[in-house]
């Protein structure tokens, strides 16, 4: 299994960022995102987390859409009754505006792609695992226990079928690996009490 230092040296070459500034990036974003609850266990912090994952990933075409849209169309004007500016600082205050917010979404965009290729990291630390379609079947499309069972019964060309209970075990065993690498300081807190 790949250690959580392994993962974040590769994240850190990607996006020319420090390990450290990833894990902050990381644990920051996710908590004001809500995607940490503090009175969650980290289990259930990272079932929510994969939940949101593929809106993660669509979240960063809406911005690269709103920012298309402020170069092309700049801002809605409010009101053209300013008096007392002449035109050109108008004009350079829009500007500032525009480009304000360009910054503005663009560094959402970073943080997202941080967290996405943070989480992509971790997951596929587990892509050898006999059973990781799970994760990609249950938290990004939404399948049933049932649906899974039936979707590995066909892609592994089993006779009998694998048990819902099966499927829920292997689940709970993947989130149980991937929890100290995606989350290693709430399961720190989580087992010092805190």
């Amino acid at each position: 299994m790949i250690n959580e230092e392994i993962i974040l040296n590769k994240i850190a070459k990607e996006m020319d960022v420090s390990k450290k500034e990833i894990s902050n990036i990381v644990l920051d974003e996710l908590e004001a995102r809500g995607f940490i609850k503090n009175n969650y266990s980290t289990f259930k912090n990272v079932e929510r987390i994969l939940y949101e994952y593929p809106k993660l990933k669509a979240s960063i075409n809406e911005r690269e859409k709103e920012i298309k849209e402020l170069r092309e169309y700049g801002t809605q004007e409010k009101s053209k009754s300013i008096t007392g500016l002449s035109h050109d600082t108008i004009r350079k205050d829009k500007d500032d505006i525009i480009e304000d917010s360009i910054d503005s979404l663009k560094k959402h965009i970073f943080k997202t792609k941080v967290i996405i290729r943070h989480i992509e990291s971790v997951i596929n630390s587990l892509k050898n695992d006999p059973y990781f379609d799970i994760i990609h079947l249950k938290y990004f499309e939404g399948k049933t226990h049932e649906q899974i069972a039936e979707y590995l019964d066909k892609k592994n060309h089993k006779k009998e079928t694998t048990s819902t209970s099966t499927i829920a075990l292997n689940k709970n065993r993947l989130i149980e690996s991937i929890r100290p690498l995606l989350l290693p300081n709430d399961l720190i807190g989580e087992l010092l009490g805190y």
